[in-house]
């Protein structure tokens, strides 16, 4: 009886297509990109090598984000990079979900750009959220000057990941210059309260681009040169603005957009200032100094636990830019549901059957219950055939 129960418990959700699913884990793979191009006009070699280079375990991402801030007018006129870096993905099995920028449409504005696999995009794993009515949310440091002169605002968008996992993707090119860090926070904190305000809903945050956190004046440029030299870039990060902040946000007040906010552990060196087409720092112009620093950054806010950093680095072989690219490997770990799962763990358990046959059980379950009650022999009532009739099952009952 324990195991005709079984069946018919089994059965039921299949054939009534009930709403109880099977749940696997299913692994997502993403990678965001951060980049100041500083005017420079990639080839496809290049956008090839910021999308795919040094891929963990040497499998592409499902979902490959891109942040450039500082494209030329040229870039933008002529649409080159846009066209060239679209053609380089297709060719690859990529789908452009987002193309978009803020900042003036005249120079450099901050560009986020993120494409799906054509796996991913058929499957339907990932589907374009809006943020408030729009399909990007828009930050300016000063909306009425930006939109003419201006290059620094931060431009979100968010993505959900198997109907059950919202994330925001922000670019953002922060105020530049040493001593400019309440300016930096105040637009970091504009973004976070806009964001708020439109109710979006989000598992993740990522907040990446040229945020321009400098090497504080603690370290003379030699000490920041001998310590590239030797790898020891923990001095460096000790002097860092951001590292900085954030170990002290609840001293000052300006670090407050921060909570909340961590960082994969940095193994590289300082991405900003390079000499064009070189590995030397540039650490003079225009007779003012310019400390190596960690302008471009990376940052998750999340309470989950479901997120593994992959990898963590900078592109030292691209040189076009006085900016290294940046870019992280990261993978989502969470528990997927949907009909092919359910559809593939029915097949494997090969159970093949109609509504005609689960009433032929049901009938033989309440059967056993009767021949039970009456001490009738329930080995016997095991041994019938699925496929017999009504009469069938009374000539059993009377042969017993």
């Amino acid at each position: 009886m324990k195991q005709t129960l079984s069946i018919v418990i089994i059965i039921i959700p299949v054939l009534f297509h009930s709403q109880s699913v099977y749940l696997q884990t299913v692994p997502f793979r993403f990678r965001i990109v951060t980049w100041n191009v500083g005017n420079s006009e990639p080839d496809c070699n290049t956008c090839q090598h910021l999308a795919f280079s040094s891929v963990s375990d040497g499998i592409k991402a499902d979902l490959i984000v891109f942040g450039f801030q500082e494209a030329s007018k040229k870039m933008i006129g002529l649409n080159t990079f846009h066209k060239t870096l679209k053609t380089c993905l297709e060719n690859e099995n990529y789908v452009e979900i987002i193309s978009d920028y803020v900042g003036s449409n005249i120079v450099k504005p901050i560009w986020l750009y993120i494409y799906a696999s054509n796996i991913i995009v058929k499957s339907q794993r990932v589907k374009l959220l809006k943020c408030g009515n729009k399909p990007t949310l828009k930050v300016y440091q000063d909306k009425i000057l930006e939109n003419i002169i201006g290059y620094k605002g931060v431009i979100a968008s968010c993505i959900q990941i198997d109907k059950l996992t919202n994330i925001i993707f922000a670019n953002m090119h922060l105020p530049a210059g040493e001593g400019k860090k309440e300016e930096r926070c105040k637009l970091w904190s504009k973004f976070l309260q806009i964001y708020h305000a439109n109710n979006i809903k989000n598992d993740y945050m990522f907040v990446f681009g040229d945020q321009n956190w400098r090497t504080l004046n603690t370290l003379s440029i030699n000490n920041i040169i001998e310590a590239v030299q030797k790898k020891e870039y923990k001095t460096i990060l000790d002097n860092d603005e951001l590292t900085q902040m954030r170990q002290n946000d609840n001293e000052e007040s300006t670090a407050q957009c921060l909570s909340n906010f961590i960082e994969a552990s940095i193994t590289f060196p300082p991405t900003y200032k390079y000499i064009l087409n070189s590995d030397e720092y540039q650490t003079e112009k225009d007779k003012e100094i310019r400390r190596p620093s960690y302008t471009d950054r990376i940052l998750i806010s999340t309470l989950s636990n479901n997120l593994e950093i992959l990898q963590y680095s900078a592109m030292s072989d691209i040189k076009l830019s006085d900016h290294r690219p940046v870019f992280a490997d990261i993978m989502l770990h969470q528990r997927s549901s949907n009909d092919e799962i359910f559809a593939e763990s029915y097949n494997q358990a090969k159970v093949h059957t109609t509504q005609a046959e689960l009433l032929h059980i049901l009938a033989i379950y309440y059967f056993v219950i009767k021949c039970k009650t009456r001490n009738v022999d329930i080995r016997q009532v095991s041994s019938i055939d699925l496929s017999g009739t009504q009469s069938d099952r009374e000539n059993t009952v009377t042969q017993n």
